[in-house]
């Protein structure tokens, strides 16, 4: 067995070293293609290259029996030309490196690979371009500017980087259609995909970083990019990117999930001709760690993530199938003119999330547009179909765009909860929680709200509290339940429908809403004054555990009543029925404070049953009262019993009875007969 065993080595051994014994009888061949952009010609053959066929044709096929590393001298591919790579009958899993020495490689025709080559390599420091071309591989492929070198282990290739090289080169595919059956990876300092069509088994990966697989780029120094311009890829994919730019532009169909990994800038579709739409049908997860982040114009099939480290994050005229994170922290600090850049802005522009929209921020949140050419506000919208939780540790919260949602929260640890005085807030539960003012600014010593509303957000200007007056800004709400009214000074509320405050810790509490009803309900409202609007029609006002200073208009006069936090609340005029206070009350009427429903009058309690009368021994009481219940004519009744009358003696004629209960009935005379 021993004997067998080192045989078979033996054998091994001397099969690999006849195949790259085989292989170096094709050193020197030039293969006739791609002439007019320098042509192709082979320098050196490590492994199984078995045969070249249709050399000088401008459709050359090279059969491999085993991995094989071809250096070329140059290496292009023209017009109308074909380069196969085919691997020989009965040979799977082959991998085949092409590493290039002078010159770009050029491919305007085809590159084919068979299903026997799994992994398809070639590396150019000096560059590659596919423009118009088509390229077709069963399996994995990697173009890349990175020099490779490959090591043999019997007739198995190891591939590597050269450690010691820099990557300058740059992988450009224009105008052509790429069919991988595998990964599609594509690793350079500088990647531009124009108009591309790509279609993937395993998806796209484009890398410009160290630490991707069995490939590096080395230490990168120069200016680094992956664009993508009006792009089209069947199937996922991933970006991996040292510090520069990913950028995609003018639209594009990512059938798949889009993930990208940045430690520099990333700007997805800010650059958007006639509107065209990034679209991806999966999920979006991006991270970044530069001074800027961008996503607009775009479709987001399935959910979408961002998270930015080192800047600025702004999303807008986006629309999200699924639920929505944006996130920025502060992992590492980029400077803008000398100055560190704030961690950091969101602004949301014309967008729709259909599940929930959580936002987190070191710094500021704007929901809001924004045009940076003018540097003034924008009109936008935002629309959440499930909840908003919006969160600034550092900075504010600023809402300059109406806003929908189920459930609204929008919290500062440190500043302020903001609006410009004019967005609309709409959802069926609302929370705001800040270390300041809740509520809208207005314009200021000549200066317009937008003025106002950028130089607050960009000084972090803390503004502690916000006179109520009847032409103060406002936080404008739709109406709906606030559960959550948090600061320890001035919050100011206009509600546009009917609203209940049933959470509260607050200074004071400003909240009207004109010709609407206002409910001030529960344990969990507090405050050091809340002061009502006169304009509000209806106002209810539960006292269970009541700390605070109520003020309002009594319609009646129009005078404004206080009641103190332990003052006893009585009520003195009513407007419901017998004498009940509903707890319902509208302008006009005599009362304007209401206080808790009084229960509704039950059904009557069984009557009392009738007196027992005391005889008085006038038979004619009698007899009438067996008449109590009927209906009688007196004019058809001609008995003097049934006549019912008392008469007393002294007045034998007037017609009047005293009845036994104490009433007094008056009867018609008796008719006379003659």
């Amino acid at each position: 067995m021993r004997n067998l065993k080192k045989s078979a080595v033996v054998l091994c051994a001397v099969f690999a070293t006849m195949q790259i014994a085989m292989a170096n009888d094709f050193a020197g061949t030039d293969i006739g293609i791609g002439n007019d952009y320098g042509g192709s010609q082979i320098n050196n053959v490590t492994g199984g290259l078995k045969d070249i066929n249709g050399i000088g044709t401008g459709n050359v096929d090279l059969i491999f029996n085993g991995d094989t590393h071809i250096n070329w001298d140059h290496l292009n591919v023209g017009k109308g030309e074909s380069l196969n790579f085919n691997a020989d009958t009965g040979f799977n899993g082959l991998t085949v490196l092409n590493t290039v020495n002078q010159g770009m490689t050029n491919v305007y025709g085809a590159i084919n690979a068979n299903p026997g080559i799994a992994k398809l390599i070639i590396s150019n420091p000096n560059g590659v371009l596919f423009d118009g071309a088509q390229f077709t591989t069963a399996g994995d492929t990697m173009i890349t500017t990175q020099p490779m070198s490959a090591a043999f282990n019997g007739n198995l290739m190891n591939v590597s980087t050269t450690p010691t090289a820099n990557s300058i080169g740059v992988v450009t595919i224009k105008d052509s259609n790429i069919n991988a059956g595998g990964e599609f990876n594509i690793l350079a300092p500088n990647i531009d995909i124009v108009r591309g069509t790509v279609k993937t088994g395993n998806g796209l990966k484009l890398v410009t970083q160290n630490g991707q697989d069995y490939l590096s780029a080395g230490n990168l120094n120069t200016s680094k990019q992956v664009r993508l311009e009006a792009v089209d890829v069947d199937g996922d994919v991933l970006v991996v990117a040292d510090k520069g730019l990913i950028n995609t532009v003018n639209g594009g169909e990512i059938r798949g999930n889009l993930d990208i990994q940045s430690d520099g800038s990333v700007s997805l579709n800010y650059v958007s001709e006639n509107g065209q739409k990034l679209h991806v049908t999966g999920d979006t997860k991006v991270k970044g760690n530069g001074s800027t982040m961008f996503l607009r114009n775009a479709q987001i099939d399935g959910n979408l993530d961002m998270t930015n480290g080192g800047g600025f994050l702004d999303v807008g005229n986006v629309k999200v199938a699924k639920n929505a994170n944006l996130t920025t922290t502060n992992e590492s600090t980029n400077n803008f003119n000398g100055k560190p850049i704030k961690h950091f802005v969101h602004v949301i522009g014309d967008t729709e999330v259909g599940g929930n929209l959580t936002v987190e921020s070191e710094n500021n949140i704007h929901i809001g547009g924004y045009d940076y050419d003018s540097k003034t506000l924008a009109d936008g919208k935002l629309t959440v179909g499930g909840d908003l939780t919006a969160h600034a540790k550092n900075g504010h919260v600023m809402t300059t765009i109406d806003t929908s949602a189920n459930k609204i929260s929008l919290a500062s640890d440190n500043l302020n909860v903001l609006t410009d005085g004019k967005a609309t807030l709409t959802a069926n539960e609302y929370q705001f929680s800040a270390n300041g003012y809740i509520g809208g600014l207005g314009p200021v010593n000549g200066h317009t709200v937008d003025e106002v509303v950028v130089d607050v957000m960009e000084r972090y200007q803390n503004i502690p509290n916000q006179k109520f007056t009847q032409n103060s800004a406002t936080l404008n709400i739709a109406g709906g339940n606030i559960t959550a009214l948090n600061t320890p000074t001035d919050a100011n509320i206009l509600s546009k429908g009917d609203v209940k405050l049933t959470g509260a810790n607050a200074g004071n509490v400003n909240i009207t809403a004109p010709g609407k009803y206002i409910e001030i309900t529960g344990n969990n409202v507090h405050a050091d004054k809340i002061n009502v609007g006169r304009e509000t029609d209806k106002l209810k006002v539960d006292y269970p555990s009541r700390d605070y200073e109520l003020n309002y208009t009594n319609i009646r006069d129009n005078k404004q009543v206080t009641i103190k936090g332990d003052e006893e609340v009585t009520y003195n005029l009513t407007n419901g029925e017998n004498g009940y206070n509903k707890g319902t009350q509208i302008k006009g009427e005599n009362t304007y404070l209401v206080g808790p429903d009084a229960p509704e009058p039950g059904p009557d309690p069984t009557p009392d049953p009738d007196p027992t009368p005391v005889p008085d021994g006038n038979e004619n009481v009698k007899v009438l009262r067996s008449f109590e219940r009927q209906s009688v004519n007196m004019n058809q009744v001609y008995t003097p019993v049934a006549y019912a009358a008392d008469l007393d003696d002294d007045q034998v004629n007037t017609g009047v009875r005293k009845n036994v209960d104490g009433s007094v009935t008056v009867v018609r005379a008796f008719p006379m007969v003659n």
